[in-house]
């Protein structure tokens, strides 16, 4: 009877062994869990802090363009009350153009009477 006793007492060892297998495959497995969760979360909070630098810089980009907005504004208004002042000058620049034409061939003209009386005076002056 003892053989049996000890036949008992060798399977409750085997079963107790593995039960033991299995609860270390499940530490381990759990533990293998763990570190990829530890990893995720430091990536996490990589990307946490990276998101709150992109963020403030979001909000100085946003508050720049609110500042921004009032003198594109006052440039656009500028502009538009130039536009027509522009246009003016331009049909004065444009009437003047004719006119600017007609006064050339009076200009050479006058110009080469002028040379002509200078070359008298000089004339006038070496003979005396």
């Amino acid at each position: 009877m003892e053989s049996r006793g000890d036949e008992e007492d060798e399977e409750a060892e085997i079963s107790n062994f593995s039960e033991q297998e299995k609860q270390i495959s499940v530490i381990k497995s759990f533990k293998g869990a763990t570190s990829k969760l530890k990893g995720a979360t430091s990536k996490l909070k990589g990307a946490t802090s990276k998101l709150k630098g992109a963020t403030s810089k979001l909000k100085g980009a946003t508050s720049r363009l609110k500042g921004a907005t009032p003198k594109l504004k006052g440039a656009t208004s500028r502009f538009k009350g130039a536009t027509p002042k522009l246009k003016g000058a331009t049909s004065r620049f444009k009437g003047a153009t004719p006119k600017l034409k007609g006064a050339t061939p009076k200009l050479k003209g006058s110009t080469s009477k002028l040379k002509g009386s200078t070359s008298k005076l000089i004339n006038l002056g070496l003979t005396q």
